[in-house]
């Protein structure tokens, strides 16, 4: 069962603005597969309510989820530009 590890999208990040982001490692239950994904939105005041947002639909999936940091994103999509700064334990 479970959704593909390829299925999920490697980087789910606003389009605009500065927000905070989050460095998520999946993982199949018992070990096995296992890939690192970012998410970030401007809608996450605290990057823990990123991850509080992202665990429920990973474990939907068949992943266990582990944080492993973050930070914040200043991201200009019209210039194509990406800046990543700062530091979250």
């Amino acid at each position: 069962g479970g959704t593909a590890m390829a299925a999920v999208r490697d980087v789910e990040i606003d389009p605009e603005g500065t927000f905070k982001y989050i460095l998520v490692r999946l993982q199949r239950p018992g070990g096995g597969e296992q890939r690192d994904i970012v998410r970030g939105t401007k809608a996450a005041e605290f990057h823990n309510h990123i991850f509080e947002k992202v665990n429920p639909e990973m474990e939907k999936l068949g992943y266990e989820c582990k944080c492993l940091g973050g930070g914040k994103i200043d991201h200009n999509s019209k210039d194509k530009k990406i800046r990543v700064f700062g530091l979250s334990t």
